[in-house]
This record gives C-alpha cells, structure tokens and sequence, in this order.
C-alpha cells in the first residue's frame, strides 16, 4: 500500500510538471481534472451566439467559468481539451434554434450530437467535413436541408457511427462513394435521406465497410434489393434496417447466407412477395424480424419455430402483420417460447386457439392477431401466464360472452376487441382497469351498458366504443381524449359533455356523435378546438342553427351535421374552416340561398352535400373555384335557373394528389345513395381515389344539359331526375367510361338516345323515363338489360326491352330530333326551330320541280316530236300549265318571302 501510494504521488507530481511545461495556459488541479483550454471556451460561447435558446438550456454557458463543466461538454480529463459536444433533444420545447457557427477551434472533438434540434433547413455546414477527428456525429432530426456532397463526408474516415436520420431533415446524397476507406465505421444511419441516386447501385458502397455492425436505410427511395452478392459482404452486421423502400420481389438468400450474426432485421413496408424463405432457420441469433406490410404469402416456416439446436430460441419480436399469411398458429405459438411481441395482424391465418396454445409465453407483451380468421377458445375462468400491454384481437371471435381473462392483465395500455362478437353487458370491473390505458377499441360488438365516469378513471387518447347498444346519456369523458368515437348507438340528452373536454383538452381531434338520439342545441363551445380535425354529429336530432363558434375550427377538414332538425341560413363564420375536405349538411331545414363564399373560402373543398333542405335561388357560380370538387349533391330543394356549365369543367380537373388518407375517400368508403326504392353503395368502387358523383336531382332547374359533362370521365354517379330540364341527352355522354348510374328521368328531354350510350359498360342503373325521348333505344348489352320501367312514360321510343316494335325507316320525328353534335335544345329557342321548317319547306319545293321536269319531259316533249295532230293542243295545254306554275310559284315564293321577314324581324 505504501509502494502504491508513492507511485501515485510521483505520478501526479509528473502531470503537473508537463502541465506546466507544455500547457502553462491550462490550470491543472494537481488531479486528473483539468480545467477548459480558454480557446476553446471561447469557440464554445462563439458557437451559443449563433443560436436561440428559448428554453435556456445552455445557462450554464457562461465566460470565466470551466467549459468542463458546462451542460452538453466533456473534457478530456488530463489535457483539459473539449472531446464531445453533446446538445442531444428529446423534448421539442427545448430545441436550439440557429445556424451553426463553425467548430473548428475544437480540435480535439471526437464526438458531436445535434440532434432533435432546429437548424431551420440550413445546409450540413462544411465545416463538418475538416473535423478530422470525429469518430461519432449524430445530425438525426434537426431540420438541416440539402444536398450532401462528397467533400461534406470523405474526411471524416475515422468515424465510428454517423447518424443523418430522421424525418426532421430534409437531405439527399448523389453518391456514396465517400464511404471508401471508412474501416472503422460500425454504426451508419441514414433514414429517410434521399438516397434515389444511388438505388442501384447503393449496396456495392455499404458493401466496402468491413466493420458495420448496424445499418438503417430506412425510406431512402431504393428500389433494387439484390439476390446476390460477393461473399464476406455484410458479414458483421447485427442490425439491419431497409424499411419503407420500394423493394419488389422476394425476399434475397444473401440475408441468411452473408449476414449470419444478425439479430434484427428490418424489411418492413416494401413490396416484397413470396413465401418467407425456410433458410431463415440460419439466422440463429435473430432476436427480432419484421416482414409486415408487404405482399407475402404462404404459411410461417415450420424452421422459424422449430425448438431444437440451430434454430431461432432467441426469437422474442415477430412481427408479419399486413401481408396475406395463411395456414394455421397453433404449432408456432406452441414452438416459440420466448416471445414477447407477437404481430400477426391484417392476414390470412385460421386458428382455433386455446389455453394449451398459449400456455409457454410467459413472457408475452404485445399479442395483435386482429383481422384474421381466429377464434380464442378459452375457459370463463382462464388465468394467462402473461402480463400484456397490448391486446390486439380485433375481428376475432371472443364471445359471445365479454372475455373474463382481461380483467387479470394489470398493465394494459392499448386494448381493441373491436368486432369481436360479444353479446353482453361490460362488467363494472372492466371500467377500473389500469388507468394507464391510452387506447380503447370496444366498436362493433353489442355490447351494453354505459360507463360511468371516465373522467377519473383514464388517461385515454383514444375511445372507440361506436356501433354498439350503449344506451344512456353521455358519460363525463377521459380529460386527455384526442378521438372519440361514440357514433351508432343510443346515446342521448345533450352533448354538453364535450364541452368539459374542450375546456381542459385543446388538442381534442376527432369527435364522432354521429347516429344517436342526442338532442337540444349545439352548444356554443369550439373556441378552444383549434386542433379538431373531424365533427361529425349527423343522424341525431339536434336542433337550432349552426353555433357561431364552430367557425373558430381552423384545422377542421370534415364537418357532418345531416340528419339533424337544424334550420336557418348557413352562417358566415364557418368562413373560418378554410381547410374544410368534406361539408355534408343535408336533410335539415337550412333555408335562404347557398353562400356564395363557400367557393371562395373552401377552396380545399372534394365533398359538398346540401341536399333535403330549403335553399333557394341559383346554384352559384363561385362553386366553380372548388378545383378539387369530385362530389356535388344539392339535391331535393328549390334551386332554380340553368345548371352552370363551369362546374362541369372545374370537376373535369384530373385527380393528381398521392393516395394518403383523405376524409373524402373515408367517407366514400361508408356512402350509399338512395336510388329507385334502395340503398346502393359505392364504397367498395374499384376507382374509389378517382369518384366523381353529381346529383342535383328534384329541384327546379331549367334549361339542358351543358355538354361540358362530357369531360368528365371519371363520373360515377349522375342524377339529374325531377326537374324542367329540357333538349336532348348530349351525344358525348359514351365518353362516361366509367359511369355506373344514371338518372335524367321526369324531366322534358327530347329526340333520340345518343347511340353512344351502348358503350357505358359499367352502367348499373339507368332511368330515363317520363320525358319526351323518341326513336331506337340503342343497341347493347347494357341498354337491354334494364328493364321496361327505366324507359317508361317515352310514348315515341321502340325496341328492346319495350314492346313497342320500331318502323324499318327512321320516323319523322326521330329524324326531326336527332343531334349528332349534342348541341343543347330548349323549346324556347324558336330561330332554331324556324330555320328547320324553312329548310324543310325549300327542300319539299325543289323536289316538286324534279318531278315535273321528269314528267314534262317524258310524256309532253316527247309527244310533240312524234304525233303532229297532238302538237297543236299539247302547246295549248303547255301554255296552260306555264301560267298555272307561275301562279303556284309566285304564290309560294311570296310566302316563303313573308315568313323570311317574319323571322329575320323575331331575330
């Protein structure tokens, strides 16, 4: 001890002599701690400068004090020089904000994390690229913006791990060959870094790091996943991440072959096919796989869960959800012991379990099998082995008795038994469950019963109870809820309930009442719902006008109140939902004219519904600037005047946007039109993005047709039934490809069906009856297969399928009436119908004239020529006919004459 002492002594006096013959500006403390090098104390305070700290965090960073001891710096603890500068952000409150000052006074900086901070989409700075001695920098998540170029990187060779991650960032990379010579890199990240330049060819660089352990290439646009490569590529790898790419194909056997000592691997949200490869039993050290949300099918290897020696033992996190799996579970969960989350979800699977099944994973945590074809066949009484946090059984069969077993789980925090076939009444127990539940799925069951205050007892972000036979009146409701959904149910009273909630919860989301008994005024309480994005209070009985305060709802994109007894006129202060997606206010007693602002400010607008109210006047024009518009229903009121032909040519806009989620396409999803006695859905239409459904049926517009419809391709439904429309059906209308009802019945339309009609070979539904319609129904396997009623009250229509035999000419009136251009006719238009019977007139006069030239000079010219005793009297005869002719045409043409006065005076 005494030997030991003396060499420490001896060794502490020998620092101090360097200290202060090398460093006579660094003060040691005659330990091992040595105090901040001012230089670099000052680049530190140089650097704080350039960013905002609205949080303070960085007070600590302050001149004259030891940078050693500053809030995000280590020193090395001999030299005193800064090694790691880390600003990490976990909280978004806290985020630096700025552009960064350079770090190059650092010298002897070895680490740097930025990460989770705003650099407000500057560029990677390139001053980054001469830190030579970095051998770990994290820039995941903090808003930089750019292109990363060679020069950025191919410095920086004795990095250890590089994370350029994250949503938060905005970067792309045009090569990666400045990965060459980095041999000690073992960690590299660079999700959703656009990495599109390189999808080719990207495996051929990462291939050249000898030490990578871990690799994250997630949602990097790489499209190509190669079936081969040299050997010893990939070979150290322990985690491996290519999700959210564009990877086709199956899945490549250089995974279980090179890449032997993984534990996790990551394919997850491609489009991989195929079955999952049985060599998979290689991989024997995998703790965690993820396969969902790809195309895969077949049944899960029997060598993934086969327990013997080689095979997987360690597997604890399986998750294959979203693909089309089949077969049956029951050995696989036998065979899997270790499990501790198990993701099934959104397949094929069909299993009968019972407890014996799921009697060795004690230590499960997450079990999700919603949406297959399973049925959990456990006794009344059934203790589980395990303790779960996530209970996913969705669409599978539990009841019909609620699940007892759920009562025994002390840690849930997500539970969903949606449509699960329970048949009972929710226990008082299920409703003192952990309080720790954030999200709750009971919808689609049949369930009764009501809980009782859920304002004490939950700190729920979602509640779904909907589709069910709650019947009572609102409960107080979860302080912390953002989605709730109550809708199909008997709920009643009114929904002042709510209102609690938004007085404490500005971030309240979804608020679905739709389909209950819920009654009285509603409340004016929306200031606070800056944050909802869908209010849904349709197929109630509220009554009252539309609350001012609803117009305070800035980021609401659906609005639903039809089927409600509300009245008054539509109040200017929605004015307010500028984002608006989806209005729907239809049968209620809104009266007055439709604003004309809604096109003005809803602009977003894809769904407008006012039918069954009391509106009045013209369809306004300004609907025109709804360039997103795809349905338009103002059926059933009282709108009067001609259809604007602007709206056709602003719905003819081509659908251009991504296919995201889209409250316009979720409420197709659920739509139904009542159409000739029955309800006929839509919502499983093979070009659900792409529905364009018209109805301005049962108003009193005038006028025809604007042949602008014709542009619109995509229309699905088209319902112009019961008004005073008039002229004659446009012959474009075959352009409707698409178009699978059709209805311009009770109406005044005239002259033939367009023969282009036969070629709507999707048609579903027609009615064209009790207008003026005359000639040949036309040809083709649609037309002929409605039956007569869809034809009827057209008393000059013949053929298939009416009775009623067509001439072998076509009649006059056909003739008459048929448009070959699909021009637009009203009976009020009489220069038109003039200029055809003075056609028609001057061409009866003409073909007289032929007649009796061809008689003239058959039978008279040529008698005189051969029969002398006949000349005399036949130029008797002649003289007579000439005055009789002048007579005839004198007469006509003075006719003729005085109608051509009349019309040119009408015109």
């Amino acid at each position: 001890m005494i030997v030991q002492g003396r060499f420490l002594q001896r060794l502490a006096e020998f620092i101090a002599i360097v200290c202060l013959l090398t460093q006579r500006h660094v003060v040691c403390d005659g330990g091992f701690n040595a105090r901040c090098i001012n230089s670099e104390a000052d680049a530190l305070l140089l650097f704080k400068g350039g960013l905002k700290d609205p949080s303070n965090r960085l007070s600590s960073w302050a001149k004259g004090k030891d940078c050693c001891q500053w809030k995000g710096v280590e020193c090395n603890t001999t030299t005193g020089h800064v090694i790691s500068l880390n600003l990490h952000c976990a909280n978004s409150l806290d985020k630096l904000q700025g552009e960064l000052i350079s770090l190059l006074d650092l010298p002897y900086l070895s680490t740097l994390n930025l990460s989770g901070n705003d650099f407000m989409q500057y560029e990677v700075p390139a001053f980054i690229g001469s830190m030579k001695n970095l051998r770990h920098l994290d820039l995941s998540n903090a808003n930089f913006k750019g292109k990363l170029l060679y020069e950025n990187l191919v410095n920086l060779s004795r990095l250890e791990s590089l994370d350029l991650s994250g949503k938060g960032n905005s970067l792309k990379m045009n090569d990666l060959k400045w990965l060459h010579g980095f041999s000690s890199l073992t960690s590299l990240d660079l999700s959703e870094v656009d990495l599109s330049s390189n999808a080719n060819d990207w495996f051929l660089y990462i291939g050249m790091l000898p030490s990578l352990v871990t690799l994250r290439l997630s949602s990097c646009e790489l499209h190509i996943l190669p079936h081969s490569l040299p050997e010893g590529k990939f070979d150290s790898l322990v985690t491996l991440d290519l999700s959210f790419n564009y990877f086709t194909g199956t899945i490549p056997d250089w995974l279980f072959e090179n890449c032997l000592k993984l534990q996790h691997l990551d394919l997850s949200n491609n489009q991989l096919q195929g079955s999952i490869p049985d060599s998979i039993v290689k991989l024997t050290s995998l703790v965690t796989l993820d396969l969902s949300y790809n195309e895969l099918f077949g049944s899960i290897p029997s060598t993934l869960s086969q327990n013997r020696p080689g095979t997987n033992p360690c597997l604890k996190e399986l998750h294959l959800s979203n693909n089309q799996l089949n077969g049956s579970l029951e050995r696989s969960l036998v065979q899997l012991p270790e499990l501790v989350v198990l993701d099934l979800a959104q397949n094929k699977f069909e299993s009968n379990i019972t407890e014996a099944h799921l009697a060795n994973l004690k230590g499960l945590r997450v079990l999700d099998l919603s949406f297959n074809h399973i049925r959990l066949n456990v006794s009344k009484n059934w203790v589980p082995p395990f303790q779960l946090e996530i209970i996913g059984l969705g669409n599978c069969q539990l009841g019909p008795q609620f699940p007892k077993w759920i009562q025994t789980q002390k840690k849930l925090s997500h539970i969903d038994i949606s449509k699960a076939g329970i048949s009972d009444t929710v226990p008082d127990w299920f409703w003192d469950l952990s309080p720790s539940i954030e999200y709750l799925n009971l919808s689609s069951n049949f369930l009764r019963g009501c809980g009782h205050d859920f304002s004490q007892k939950f700190k729920i972000d979602t509640l779904d109870l909907s589709n069910n036979n709650f019947s009572c009146a609102l409960p107080h409701l979860p302080p912390n809820t953002r989605i709730l959904n109550l809708a199909k149910n008997s709920f009643y009273g009114n929904m002042s309930r709510v209102c609690e909630v938004l007085g404490v919860n500005n971030s309240l989301g979804l608020v679905d009442l739709s389909s209950n008994n819920l009654s009285g005024d509603i409340p004016d309480c929306w200031t606070y719902g800056k944050q909802m994005v869908v209010l849904d209070l349709a197929h109630n009985n509220f009554s009252g006008s539309i609350p001012d305060s609803v117009g305070s709802l800035t980021s609401l994109n659906t609005l639903t109140m039809d089927r409600n007894n509300l009245s008054g006129k539509i109040p200017d202060s929605l004015k307010g939902c500028h984002g608006l997606i989806v209005l729907t206010l239809g049968s209620n007693r809104f009266w007055g004219t439709i604003p004309s602002w809604i096109g003005v400010e809803m602009q977003m607008l894809k769904l407008l519904a006012l039918s069954m109210n009391w509106f009045e006047g013209n369809i306004p024009t300004t609907l025109c600037l709804l360039k997103s518009l795809s349905f338009l229903d103002l059926s059933q009121n009282r709108l009067t005047g001609a259809i604007p032909s602007c709206v056709f040519d602003t719905m003819a806009t081509e659908y251009s946007e991504s296919f995201v989620y889209d409250p316009y396409i979720t409420y197709l999803e659920h739509l139904s039109l009542a159409w000739k006695g029955r309800q006929v859905n839509f919502g499983n239409s093979r070009i659900l993005p792409y529905l364009k459904l018209i109805d301005l049926s049962s108003n009193l517009l005038t006028e025809g047709i604007p042949i602008q419809v014709t542009k619109l391709v995509g229309l699905v439904a088209f319902n112009l039934s019961r008004n005073q429309l008039s002229g004659s059906i446009p012959s474009g209308i075959g352009e409707l490809i698409h178009l699978e009802s059709l209805d311009l019945s009770r109406n005044q339309f005239s002259c033939a069906i367009p023969t282009t009609m036969a070629r709507l070979s999707f048609l579903a539904l027609l009615d064209l009856s009790h207008n003026h319609l005359s000639g040949k129904i036309p040809f083709g396997t649609q037309l002929q297969s409605f039956d007569m009623s869809s034809y009827e009250g057209n008393p000059h229509l013949c053929g298939l399928p009416l009775t009623q035999n067509c001439p072998t000419h076509n009649s006059f009136e056909e003739m008459h009436c048929n448009d070959r251009e699909g021009n637009i006719y009203n009976e009020s238009d009489g220069k038109h119908d003039e200029d055809k019977k003075v056609d028609l007139e001057i061409y009866a006069l003409f073909r007289s004239f032929g007649v009796g030239f061809f008689t003239g000079f058959w039978l008279f010219w040529g008698s005189l020529f051969i029969i002398k005793s006949w000349r005399y009297a036949y130029f008797l005869f002649l003289d007579d006919i000439n005055r009789w002719i002048y007579v005839t045409i004198f007469v006509a043409l003075a006719k003729l004459q005085r109608k051509f006065h009349i019309l040119v005076f009408n015109t």
